[in-house]
């Protein structure tokens, strides 16, 4: 088995073009929208995840963590539990007026923690984008210190242990999101335009075409993250997962066994990535929305040249338990047959080939010795 992606895409890709003049370039992710039934319950999993709850009332949660962001999720109150958009922080004002002018739209006061002002747009997906600026920054909350680690040639703890409290982890910071989409050539040009964003890494099919896009903000010469929303194609849209950022690798291994302990559903890990080297671990809260803690990922400027990698579940991660084969699986119903066959007749570049090989290349095994 090759783990040098680089070597293993055998055809010539065809290549994602960066944005070459972007309306705004966003900063990073602002904050999630999710509707759920039960405010109260979503609480408790926030809780139990290391999440602290900024604001809640009866009809709205407000989450953040330790970092100095007022909220980067909103729970809005509703019968059915789904996934409802993103936002982007913009860097001045001036790239909010040029947005709002661009799809002629209003900008208007943001709602939350912070304050500010945002202009709402629609994605090609149906997804709620709120681009954001002027939200004020909160305080940093107490989190432990990163533990120091020992090495074969260097020894950073001396005289003690290392003792890491059994507690849920100190989530400081949202990271990145994961967009299940049929459309994924027009989500790619749809945010490229408006956000400026990088595709970092790019998941083809064995015939070169691209179906996945590791995306990262432009910041210059400014490290940003391997990842801030990627895109999948898919047969219907929605949500995969999230990511939160903890501060260390213990972090991440102490806040499964608190999960654990609260019986929470476990999806996937402790593993390392390849793309994006973050060590990860995945739950689901009651409606089945995936989570994740990551540590130690990696950040890119924005002279980074893109890569190109095949579609499979073997470049998904370089070690930890086998990939679940149901992590990505559909969930068929009547309701997700209807809308794969309206996408199948109004998406362009959507196939039942195209999403059919997309499938198979997450469906075998990753490690041929699991």
């Amino acid at each position: 088995m090759d783990l040098n992606l680089e070597e293993t895409l055998n055809v010539d890709p065809r290549r994602l073009d960066r944005p070459l003049d972007p309306i705004t370039k966003a900063w990073d992710l602002a904050y999630l929208r999710f509707a759920k039934p039960d405010l109260d319950q979503q609480a408790t999993f926030f809780k139990d995840f290391g999440f602290l709850i900024a604001e809640h009332s009866s009809e709205r949660l407000y989450v953040n963590g330790t970092g100095p962001t007022p909220y980067f999720l909103v729970v809005e109150k509703s019968a059915k539990p789904d996934f409802l958009g993103v936002a982007f922080e913009l860097t001045s004002r001036e790239d909010l007026e040029a947005l709002a002018a661009h799809d002629g739209l209003q900008i208007e006061p943001a709602e939350g923690p912070g304050g500010g002002e945002r202009v709402r747009l629609t994605d090609p997906n149906g997804f709620s984008v709120d681009a954001l600026y002027g939200r004020a920054q909160g305080t940093q909350q107490p989190m432990r210190k990163a533990q120091p680690h020992n090495t074969p040639t260097k020894k950073s703890r001396i005289n003690q242990g290392q003792r890491g409290p059994v507690s849920p982890p100190d989530v400081m910071r949202l990271g990145h999101v994961v967009v299940m989409t049929p459309d994924f050539e027009g989500s790619m040009a749809w945010y490229q335009k408006r956000f400026g964003i990088i595709p970092t890494d790019v998941l083809c099919l064995s015939d070169g075409t691209p179906v996945l896009a590791f995306n990262r903000c432009d910041r210059g010469e400014t490290p940003a993250d391997h990842h801030s929303i990627v895109f999948a194609t898919f047969p219907v849209k929605g949500y995969d997962h999230s990511a939160y950022e903890v501060h260390d690798l213990d972090a991440v291994g102490l806040g499964q066994q608190m999960l654990k302990q609260k019986g929470h559903k476990h999806e996937w890990g402790i593993g390392r990535h390849i793309l994006g080297s973050q060590i990860f671990d995945y739950w689901s809260d009651q409606d089945g929305h995936k989570f994740e803690h990551f540590a130690d990922g990696d950040v890119f400027t924005s002279d980074y040249e893109t890569g190109y990698h095949p579609m499979t579940s073997q470049g998904l991660y370089q070690w930890g338990a086998d990939f679940p084969p149901d992590f990505v699986k559909p969930k068929i119903s009547i309701g997700f047959l209807l809308e794969f066959i309206h996408n199948l007749r109004t998406v362009p570049g959507l196939s039942f080939k195209k999403v059919r090989m997309m499938l198979a290349s997450t469906g075998g095994k990753a490690r041929p010795w699991l």
